[in-house]
């Protein structure tokens, strides 16, 4: 019999453990699936959710945008997903079923992309909310050209710049696989110990954020075309060198994940944009195009998913997870927990 458990939020700003509760199997709306969770991977906005309390429509609730397992069940009008099928899906965290640290995830078939054998469950999971966030920042923010599912991949060299700022972190992985694969010559960010990481992933060059002269030698590396720039950071203080990073006299781009970020630090030829995987459902034809890139990409095992990082317990290490998140204590890994690891 199956077990339908999720690790609920029971409290605005909870300051408690989170907690297993039951749940009834999920009644399916037109073009969802039900998803048999394998894996589900921790982001930075689940314990952030939960902190600060956003996005929490009633209680209990549950978070999380990560899911990688097999298709339980199809609903109403889903004909490209069976039973049983491998995969990985960006849950729209909409409803509490909509979420992933849980047994079984409702989520939509156009948000969800099958997971080839090469890759493992757990691998697969690091995947649909950073891959997501990341591409359609290029594509939104930036006005990146990605190559197609049905064309050449990568592109031709554009022998053009651009720096992902932040290149260890999730989000800048896959920014750093995306803009190189579209033919860009990409600069990064990143601590020393995350230097040979980063090149892996096809950046060009590399520096230490920490470096003071950080800024000085991204605009000597990138000559004086350097006008895109995708902050995956996003605090003031990187906004500010992502400007000063700028070196084409006619101005450009900052792409910036997060809304807090200081847009009045804009110039008049600098222009910050602030963007997210929200854009590739707010226009419809960024997100098929992603995911129909995705399909391909994973299916070609082009795709290099983030390091893993297993925590013990299943949904029951959710929350010291969590807790390593606040400390700062995640690096150049994803935490990935495995549903078959939850005592019940």
């Amino acid at each position: 019999m199956p077990v339908f458990k999720a690790l609920s939020i029971t409290e605005h700003h909870q300051k408690t453990p989170l907690t297993l509760l039951d749940f009834e199997e999920p009644q399916l709306e037109d073009g969802e699936i039900l998803v048999e969770n394998v894996a589900v991977a921790q982001n930075p906005i689940d314990w952030k959710q939960v902190d600060y309390d956003f996005g929490i429509k009633s209680l209990p609730w549950v978070v999380g945008g990560d899911i990688a397992g097999k298709v339980y069940k199809v609903g109403p009008g889903v004909s490209q997903f069976k039973v049983g099928d491998r995969v990985i899906s960006f849950p729209s965290r909409k409803t509490t079923r909509h979420a992933a640290y849980q047994t079984y995830s409702v989520t939509e078939a156009v948000r969800t992309v099958k997971l080839p054998e090469s890759y493992t469950f757990e691998e697969g999971s690091t995947i649909p909310l950073t891959y997501t966030t990341a591409g359609a920042g290029l594509v939104h923010a930036l006005k990146v050209t990605l190559p197609t599912a049905d064309g050449n991949i990568p592109l031709n060299a554009r022998n053009e710049p651009l720096l992902v700022w932040g290149g260890s972190s999730s989000v800048g992985s896959y920014a750093i696989q995306l803009a190189n694969l579209a033919g860009y010559d990409v600069i990064t960010t990143a601590s020393k110990a995350n230097h040979d990481y980063v090149k892996s992933l096809g950046a060009k060059h590399v520096f230490d954020y920490r470096d003071a002269n950080v800024v000085e030698e991204i605009r000597k590396a990138a000559g004086n075309n350097l006008s895109l720039v995708y902050d995956t950071v996003s605090t003031p203080a990187t906004v500010k060198q992502s400007v000063e990073s700028i070196t084409s006299p006619t101005g450009g781009s900052i792409a910036t994940i997060l809304p807090s970020a200081d847009s009045s630090l804009s110039t008049d030829t600098v222009k910050i944009v602030s963007t997210g995987s929200i854009k590739a459902f707010e226009h419809p034809e960024i997100g098929r195009a992603l995911y129909a890139l995705l399909a391909v990409l994973l299916e070609k095992k082009i795709l290099k998913t983030n390091p893993v990082k297993v925590i013990d317990g299943g949904l029951n290490g959710v929350n010291e997870g969590f807790e390593l998140g606040r400390q700062g204590k995640v690096s150049a890994e994803k935490f990935v927990y495995r549903i078959a690891d939850t005592k019940f």
